[in-house]
């Protein structure tokens, strides 16, 4: 795994904890989607793609059902 997706990881694991119902957590999370695209170009939309086919019922009952297109480079 290349550095930026690392750090992309970790940005990623610290918005599941974030408190949007507090002026802190709104005020941050701005921020921290920045960074996460800076450190890893796509990586927003990549995971809210996956969602959506998720959604859709796309690959259900496996585990990783989205290609990871990122690495296909």
């Amino acid at each position: 795994m290349r550095a930026e997706d690392r750090i992309a990881a970790r940005l990623l694991e610290a918005l599941e904890g974030l408190d949007l119902t507090s002026a802190d957590g709104r005020a941050g999370i701005g921020t921290l989607l920045s960074e996460i695209e800076r450190a890893c170009p796509g990586a927003i939309l990549q995971q809210a793609a996956r969602i959506e086919l998720r959604a859709l019922g796309v690959g259900r009952g496996v585990r990783d059902p989205v290609p990871d297109l990122y690495d296909a480079a």
